[in-house]
């Protein structure tokens, strides 16, 4: 970053565990302008909403913001720094996206043609006409297995494919739109493999991470762990408070039932448990859906690069972009069962997904961790946020997420007039 002014003393003070005052320092760099950012960040941390947490902001292809502060532990005694990275739930199947997309923007896979035309076996189970569009608008009907994907089968890869090849489609394909919660960064992987010979983790790293410097990974290497801050899940009363709200309400009374859509394709599709503390810090293992690690700013890189151009140069063509940023399915999600609006591979704002910030044409993605990523081609500003603490489950508000403050103060210091937004969910 280049002529900026560096925040290594914005501080404030937060009580650990134990009661005992910890400071809270705020490090990286902001671009003049856009010190709000930092310091909302550390206020933040001085109240307590946030434990750790990483911020980026790119604006015409520059970084403006890349910040970083808090704590990497629930005990507050390891102070995060610009090495630090953290889980990044569902907010990983944006990195799965732009695997694919590169894929499509070189010539070696067409959106339109059926999956079967790559991969024949995928073709069982009334699977024969899906196109990787479908999957990557949720349209596939291929939104749960029969059987829950574990660690060990996605570390293996092949009993996870082999499954999603004897699925069948939970309603007819194209017909209607389910949140692919678990599946849909398996089913990319299955692609990218038959393609390319290597997994999409592998792909993602040798084409995109390491070319553009991005500090994001779908499986981290075990020597790396302990860069890691793992998440801090909310208490189980806060995460039901936070479940009965009335924008979560739908979708938590099909929780009820375990035979449900919604269960097998949400918490049913895992086989680790929510308190499985040795199965989720299992980072090396690819999970392509929810299971990457990495940045704020890394983030903000990557939607930098695939809304514009970086030193440049893009990820993809922006005729790419524009036909993946445009509405492919909207409505009455059948999984979440409340409404989404979803792009190629990406959440368009209006549903929770990624709420509306007032402008048009942004394109990004979410994580129940309350991680963000996401572009605005149109006025060249991308975003990227990453906590540690799951503040969006902690029953605070019915739909306030902690990064809306941050995403204003971006707007608010590049100039770009927004309007208010009507959340539609």
């Amino acid at each position: 970053m280049v002529d900026l002014l560096s925040f290594a003393g914005v501080a404030g003070e937060q009580p650990d565990v134990g009661g005992r005052a910890v400071t809270c320092t705020v490090g990286g760099a902001c671009e003049s302008g856009y010190g709000r950012l930092a310091d909302l960040l550390a206020e933040r941390l001085e109240s307590g909403r946030e434990v750790g947490a990483s911020i980026g902001v790119y604006r015409d292809g520059q970084p403006v913001v890349e910040i970083w502060g808090g704590h990497s532990d629930r005990n507050r005694r390891r102070p995060w720094t610009g090495n630090t990275v953290t889980p990044l739930a569902s907010t990983t199947k944006a990195l799965a996206t732009a695997a694919v997309l590169l894929l499509v923007y070189r010539g070696h896979l067409d959106l339109d043609r059926p999956i079967a035309d790559y991969w024949p076996a995928f073709a069982t189970a009334g699977k024969g006409e899906i196109a990787t569009a479908l999957v990557l608008a949720h349209r596939s009907g291929v939104a749960a297995l029969d059987t829950a994907i574990s660690n060990d089968d996605a570390a293996e890869l092949d009993p996870v494919l082999r499954a999603i090849e004897a699925q069948r489609p939970a309603w007819p394909p194209g017909s209607r739109h389910g949140y692919h919660a678990m599946t849909y960064g398996f089913i990319l992987s299955g692609i990218v493999r038959v393609i390319t010979g290597r997994t999409i983790g592998q792909y993602f790293a040798d084409e995109i991470a390491r070319p553009w410097h991005l500090d994001l990974h779908l499986g981290l290497a075990a020597d790396e762990h302990d860069r890691v801050a793992p998440m801090i899940g909310p208490t189980g009363r806060g995460a039901v408070r936070a479940l009965l709200t009335p924008m979560w309400l739908p979708y938590s009374v099909q929780l009820l039932c375990k035979k449900s859509l919604t269960y097998r394709a949400t918490f049913g599709g895992s086989a680790a448990g929510f308190n499985d503390t040795a199965e989720l810090t299992r980072y090396e293992v690819e999970d392509p859906s929810a299971g990457g690690v990495g940045t704020g700013p890394a983030l903000a890189r990557l939607f930098a690069a695939l809304g514009g151009p970086v030193g440049g140069t893009r990820l993809v063509s922006a005729d790419l972009m524009n036909r993946a940023r445009i509405s492919h399915a909207s409505g009455r999600d059948q999984v979440l069962r409340m409404r989404t609006d979803w792009g190629l591979g990406f959440a368009l704002p209006g549903g929770p997904m990624v709420p509306a910030f007032g402008v048009p044409g942004v394109f990004g993605h979410t994580g129940a961790s309350g991680s963000i990523g996401f572009a605005d081609p149109d006025h060249q500003l991308a975003f990227g946020y990453t906590p540690n603490y799951w503040g969006e489950l902690s029953g605070r508000g019915r739909t306030t997420f902690r990064f809306t403050a941050y995403v204003e103060a971006a707007y608010a210091a590049a100039g770009i007039r927004r309007w208010p937004a009507q959340q539609t969910w």
